[in-house]
């Protein structure tokens, strides 16, 4: 019996059981989640004070500093809170839809190519993906890469496969992603490249010039906002956040490109000499965060990262080893797409300078395909052996579920009830005398699937954390970092803006209410008060946001009148520069500074 006479019944539920629970995950406790990563949602709410700053993609209200990404993406979000206001749904709500409408595109994909039982898994996986979850639900703009990507393959594939013309559309997906994130959307090139080679492999000088005009609209289309920033006169737009060159050509080959694979220049999350107890918090909880842990191997299948992505990553290399060992011509087919996608991002991340969590949102769907097929294909074509691989292949996830789960007690319980629920489940199989693959694949899906399961809906229990994955959230399934679920965001700021705000006398001859050290301050500041507040200080880079000349010009004319510095970093030396600037124009302001715990206020201009 058909449904509509366009898909069966069976899959039209599948389709829809897998989307609700992705749309669950997403969005369960969503008003909860506040207004998500302060150093985006500062972007988004200055970006809608003016065209000005919507264009330039502004970190201020005051059009001073541009932030260190493409707009694409966080236009929607600008968009989005227009309409919803400045609230979770606002500003993450297109995010965690974009997250979620992934997963049936997944489903779309895999039962065009593949079948039924591989697009439901695979559809499944990435449903409950603890990494994907996350990162939906906060307002960075990975989710959304995340769909485009997943959107733009489903059409490369289906244009090889049947209509060559429609490489010409891709191209245009190609650009959209490029401006979404830059680089990090287009991990699935060298995937595309040896497809079209193996694909076309007879028709190459044939389909030439189709490759060659697809170049030509996805370089004019990814580069139109460049060249026009590029363009514009660097005192009519701000300041490009993160890149010497001011450039944002500079900035995408460079901060947002070579330095993320190849190691650079001095970061936050470098050791402080002669701090030892600042670079060991750092150490203990922002890098490996951010992935800026020991590049090789095991990068991601390790520390915090091995509870959050672990399981899924075995999911895709169990299917990537059963079809390169069983059926080894379905690499002829899209597989072959999928499966370079896949080993593409996981090479590129387990050696890349840096691989924050949520950067595997980029391949996210290659993992879930792939591991749709180890498991339906696998378990199909080893025959005789499935009996005793499927065994070895559960006392290894078994294993290494415990050993990642050892510095993480929430979540070691967490495992023991999905091993408690496979094997309830086996036991009914068979009870049932059924002897199918299924039955046989059931403690390795109790595995891969329930701990995974489990995990995202910890994260989404635990989600009053502004910064969900920044740092990671497996991090606070630590005894050390216990997290308390009735706690809010406001509980974790660190600046005390509107304190600072309420005692600082309002100057209307000043073009800021007040400069701060680092972006993150500078962030968090203006996303809970919508104020012009200026950091002149870069934590990333450790050295002044401006030129010492523009600093001197901002002093000097009275545009900034109070500064608010850390005491931590002040008694570090980071500030050494801003001190010797701002001592010639500033004063430090006892009073002031009597208010506010571990900050102390300058007044310049006096």
């Amino acid at each position: 019996m058909s449904f509509p006479g366009v898909l069966e019944q069976k899959v039209f539920w599948a389709l829809f059981f897998v989307t609700l629970l992705a749309l669950m995950l997403r969005f369960s406790h969503f008003a909860d989640l506040g207004i998500g990563n302060l150093f985006y949602a500062s972007t988004i709410r200055s970006m809608g004070e003016s065209w000005h700053n919507f264009f330039y993609a502004s970190f201020d209200p005051s059009g001073a500093i541009a932030v260190d990404k493409p707009p694409l993406g966080l236009w929607l979000q600008v968009l989005s809170t227009k309409l919803f206001g400045l609230n979770a749904f606002g500003f993450i709500g297109p995010i965690a839809l974009a997250g979620a409408l992934a997963v049936p595109l997944v489903f779309v994909g895999a039962y065009r190519w593949f079948g039924l039982e591989v697009a439901t898994i695979a559809a499944i996986v990435l449903a409950i993906f603890p990494e994907s979850v996350a990162t939906s639900r906060d307002s960075t703009m990975d989710a959304l890469l995340m769909f485009v990507a997943m959107l733009s393959a489903l059409i490369f594939v289906y244009s090889v496969e049947n209509r060559p013309k429609l490489l010409l559309i891709w191209a245009v997906s190609l650009a959209v992603l490029f401006n979404i994130k830059f680089f990090e959307g287009l991990i699935f090139l060298p995937a595309a490249g040896v497809y079209i080679m193996v694909r076309w492999r007879n028709q190459l000088v044939e389909k030439a010039s189709l490759i060659f005009g697809s170049g030509i609209i996805f370089i004019v289309c990814a580069s139109l906002w460049m060249v026009a920033v590029e363009l514009t006169n660097v005192d009519s737009r701000p300041l490009i956040l993160n890149d010497p060159n001011n450039s944002p050509i500079s900035l995408a080959v460079f901060y947002n490109g070579i330095e993320r694979v190849f190691p650079s220049e001095v970061t936050i999350f470098q050791p402080i000499p002669d701090a030892p107890r600042y670079s060991a918090a750092l150490q203990a909880i922002w890098a490996p965060a951010f992935g800026v842990g020991d590049a090789g191997l095991f990068r991601l299948f390790s520390g915090a990262n091995g509870p959050l992505l672990g399981s899924i990553l075995c999911f895709g290399l169990f299917g990537v080893l059963s079809i390169l060992v069983t059926k080894r011509s379905l690499l002829n087919g899209p597989v072959l797409f999928w499966m370079i996608w896949f080993l593409t991002g996981l090479v590129l991340f387990s050696f890349s300078n840096r691989a924050p969590a949520h950067y595997i949102e980029s391949f996210a769907p290659a993992i879930a395909i792939m591991g749709g097929l180890g498991i339906v294909r696998g378990l199909e074509y080893f025959g005789v052996f499935k009996i005793l691989i499927a065994p070895l292949i559960f006392v290894f996830l078994v294993v290494y579920n415990f050993a990642v789960t050892t510095d993480y007690p929430v979540l070691r319980e967490m495992l023991s009830y999905s091993l408690a629920g496979g094997i309830i489940i086996y036991i009914l199989f068979g009870l049932l005398r059924t002897m199918t693959n299924l039955k046989i694949a059931m403690p390795i899906l109790s595995i891969f699937l329930f701990f995974p399961l489990l995990t995202s809906a910890w994260i989404v229990s635990f989600s009053p954390r502004a910064q969900i994955t920044q740092p990671n959230p497996v991090i606070y399934a630590t005894e050390e970092f216990a997290w308390d679920t009735t706690s809010q965001n406001q509980s974790w700021r660190r600046v005390p803006a509107e304190k600072v705000l309420e005692k600082l006398p309002v100057d209307s001859s000043a073009k800021y209410r007040f400069g701060i050290d680092g972006v993150n301050n500078a962030g968090e500041a203006i996303a809970f008060t919508g104020e012009p507040i200026l950091p002149v200080w870069n934590e990333y880079r450790r050295e002044l946001m401006f030129p010492p000349d523009v600093l001197r010009g901002f002093l000097e004319t009275g545009e900034l009148r109070y500064l608010l510095l850390s005491q931590g970093r002040i008694a570090l030396g980071l500030l050494d520069e801003v001190r010797d600037i701002t001592g010639e124009y500033c004063e430090y302001d006892e009073a002031l500074s009597a208010d506010f715990k571990s900050w102390v206020v300058f007044e310049c201009g006096r």
